[in-house]
């Protein structure tokens, strides 16, 4: 009995790992996924379970309200890349005390009029600024993503770069291998006065 319901959740774990998924990008650039269609979205077939350090195979259609209907796509930017140069992707930042360093680079250069602002977990830090050098406050321990968005002179958006996830982690002082953390100071071992 034990064999058999051994290969019935096998067989149901790779049932559920072949199911597809449907990924689009709305007006605003973001990317979303799902189990059920909508128009315009693609179908990703998922071959095989999730695993670290393997690639999944995908394969993608087109999913339309008809069959035969022509879906436009976006059309591209201004640059060819905005990166995220520092932190880099999936960085562990140790002990930053809340600043996080950040290095942007446009392909080709920032254009005249333009300047970017830093999103932080998604919420805008609008430093409407043309350096590519910046620091944040406040990033406190976590995971967290980071996003480049292009405005113009009008303040609009123009482009956004894809997110950069990092960690950050903080050393803890009740961590005995903490390097800040001292040992209880032993005690003086007293003299004898000759009693």
């Amino acid at each position: 009995m034990r064999k058999w319901l051994i290969l019935f959740f096998a067989l149901t774990a790779t049932t559920a790992s072949a199911a597809p998924a449907w990924t689009w990008t709305d007006a605003d650039g973001q990317v979303h996924y799902s189990d059920r269609p909508v128009p315009g979205a693609r179908q990703i077939d998922l071959a095989g379970a999730q695993a670290f350090g393997g690639a999944a195979v995908q394969t993608t259609r087109q999913a339309s309200s008809a069959p035969t209907a022509q879906q436009p796509r976006p059309a591209a930017g201004p640059y060819r890349t905005i990166d995220i140069l520092s932190p880099t992707e999936q960085e562990t930042l140790w002990n930053i005390g809340g600043n996080l360093a950040v290095r942007v680079a446009f392909e080709p250069g920032l254009q005249a009029g333009h300047r970017f602002d830093l999103a932080l977990d998604g919420a805008r830090r609008n430093l409407n600024t043309v350096n590519p050098q910046q620091s944040l406050t406040d990033v406190v321990r976590g995971s967290h993503t980071l996003q480049v968005i292009v405005i113009d002179s009008a303040g609009t958006e123009v482009m956004r770069s894809p997110p950069r996830n990092f960690v950050v982690q903080q050393t803890s002082v009740q961590n005995p291998n903490a390097p800040l953390a001292r040992p209880p100071p032993r005690p003086t071992p007293r003299a004898n006065g000759g009693n």
